[in-house]
């Protein structure tokens, strides 16, 4: 009998909407700051309606599918992908010649004095990158990059840009733009569902089982607009994990701890249960019939079959039903408002 119901929250409570505007505007600040395209995007607003060209919903499809949970990997991902397209129009002895003691801001200054203005457009590397990638998961994505970029540079793109300091520039820079501190204030989060309808789903469901939250959000960013739709005292505070979590676990053990590793979902189920026992993906654990994990992408799927608990999956996110099958999905519905009658 199930006892406890664990949500993701982006594409089955809130929708991503927001992030992917927030990630097309880093993308855009990346490459504006430095001269590297022929189009003058020279505010956000313009930014945002070109932002199928900086990042299409087909790219935010692979990534779904490939089971990358990350916004910020997202991000990173496009900056990476148009520096490897941007670095093979230079010629090659100048792979060789970007300082690197320089910040990674420098190097890109440095890169776009080299290269030609590029249009905002997809590249023919990016759909190459997908295509080599198709049986790909989670973190294999991201390694592929280095040997990807040597295909195609002749030399690693890790040996030229310092990769490390180049993600946590994504990440500086998105959360200034998702913060409002570009001096640009996105739309506050929407839901997938009207509030009041989601309001009513989590009523029915609370008096029936425990609910927690499993996201790859930063705690303020579940907190705040859960808080402001009048939704966050439905869920047990104590089985509220985030990314606050992932960092901090992360920063005890030499492990990646992001979806698709099913830590958040432990940490949700066992709040006190100790970090090296929460870091253990166990398959064996009996947890099917009293544990469910409600998700709309790839990695949500993969991290509750790690567990082996319930797998439920909504389409109000970017997978479709074939691809939550094929990744072993245990229950797929609409949206969660079929939740209160099937369980």
């Amino acid at each position: 009998m199930l006892e406890l119901l664990i949500f993701d929250l982006d594409g089955v409570i809130t929708s991503e909407k927001k992030y992917w505007n927030t990630a097309r505007l880093t993308v855009w600040d990346i490459f504006s700051s430095n001269p590297f395209f022929t189009e003058v995007l020279n505010s956000p607003q313009l930014a945002l309606r070109h932002g199928q060209s900086i990042i299409s919903d087909e790219f935010i499809g692979h990534i779904k599918k490939r089971a990358v949970n990350s916004n910020w990997d997202l991000t990173y991902f496009v900056v990476a992908l148009d520096l490897i397209s941007i670095l093979d129009r230079v010629p090659h002895h100048h792979h060789l010649y970007i300082r690197k003691d320089l910040s990674v801001v420098e190097q890109l200054h440095m890169l776009a004095t080299k290269v030609e203005k590029i249009a905002i457009s997809d590249d023919p590397i990016v759909e190459k990158f997908w295509r080599q990638t198709r049986t790909m998961r989670g973190s294999q994505i991201a390694e592929y990059l280095i040997p990807f970029s040597e295909n195609i540079l002749g030399v690693g793109i890790d040996k030229i840009l310092d990769l490390q300091q180049l993600w946590q520039e994504c990440y500086r820079l998105f959360q200034a733009w998702y913060e409002g501190k570009r001096g640009f204030i996105l739309p506050d989060d929407e839901t997938v569902l009207p509030p009041k309808i989601i309001k009513n789903i989590l009523a029915d469901l609370s008096s029936r089982y425990d609910l927690a939250i499993a996201t790859g959000r930063p705690r303020l960013e579940v907190t705040e607009p859960l808080t402001k739709l009048d939704l966050l005292h439905y869920f047990n505070p104590e089985r509220i994990v985030t990314y606050d979590d992932v960092l901090l676990a992360q920063s005890q053990v030499d492990q990646k701890l992001g979806k698709p590793h099913p830590f958040i979902l432990r940490r949700a189920i066992d709040p006190k249960l100790p970090l090296l026992e929460c870091i253990q993906e166990n398959p064996k654990l009996d947890l099917l019939e009293k544990v469910a994990y409600i998700g709309d992408a790839g990695s949500d799927v993969l991290a509750a079959k790690r567990i082996s608990c319930l797998s439920i999956g909504v389409l109000t996110g970017f997978c479709e039903t074939a691809i939550l099958q094929e990744l072993g999905c245990d229950i797929i519905v609409q949206d969660i408002s079929t939740l209160p009658e099937i369980l």
